[in-house]
C-alpha cells in the first residue's frame, strides 16, 4: 500500500495521514546481504498535506529502524532513522508538474529517496568506536646465550697463534 493523496480531499483543508509502510511497500532495496544497512521494521509516518498556489505541500515526521553493521568494528547495531521535519513541495501545474495516477498522487518515491539519502554510507556504532582490535602475538623468548654451534664458528674465524 502506498501513501496516496487524493486532491479532491484537499479542497480548502489540510489532510492528516498516519500509518506504517513496510520496506517492501517502499520498494526499499538496499543490496540484500551485501549492504551494511537493512530495514528492521516498517516506516512510521505522520504527515500533513495541503494545496497552496498550484503546489502540493506535505510535511511531517518519518521514523524507521535499520539493522546496521559498523564500518569500523563490524559489530551489528540498530540505527534509528528519525526525520522530524520532513517536507516536500510538489508542483501541480507547469513543466515540472508531478504525474497523477487518476486523481491521486503517490508520495512513496519521495519518501524512499529521502530515506536513502539519509542513510550513512559508512555507519558507525558510536563516535568512540576504535574499530577492530587486533591481538598482537607474543614473540618467542629471545635466546640469551649463543648456541654451541655459533661458538665453533667464532673459533674458526680467529687465527690460531
Amino acid at each position: 500500500m502506498a501513501i496516496k493523496i487524493f486532491l479532491d480531499e484537499l479542497q480548502n483543508e489540510q489532510l492528516h495521514l498516519e500509518g506504517e509502510l513496510t520496506p517492501a511497500e517502499l520498494e526499499l532495496a538496499l543490496g540484500e546481504d551485501e549492504a551494511l544497512m537493512q530495514p528492521d521494521g516498517p516506516l512510521a509516518y505522520a504527515l500533513t498535506a495541503s494545496e497552496s498556489d498550484d503546489m502540493l505541500i506535505v510535511f511531517g515526521r518519518l521514523e524507521m529502524d535499520f539493522t546496521a553493521e559498523c564500518g569500523r568494528c563490524l559489530k551489528p547495531f540498530t540505527f534509528p532513522m528519525d526525520i522530524p521535519l520532513w517536507a516536500v513541495a510538489l508542483p501541480l501545474k507547469g513543466d515540472d508538474a508531478i504525474e497523477f495516477n487518476g486523481d491521486s498522487v503517490d508520495l512513496t518515491p519521495w519518501l524512499r529517496e529521502d530515506i536513502l539519502l539519509g542513510l550513512p554510507q559508512h555507519p558507525l556504532c558510536g563516535s568512540a568506536c576504535e574499530g577492530l582490535v587486533f591481538k598482537q602475538e607474543t614473540p618467542p623468548p629471545a635466546v640469551e646465550e649463543p648456541s654451541e654451534d655459533w661458538s665453533k664458528l667464532d673459533d674458526w674465524k680467529q687465527p690460531k697463534s
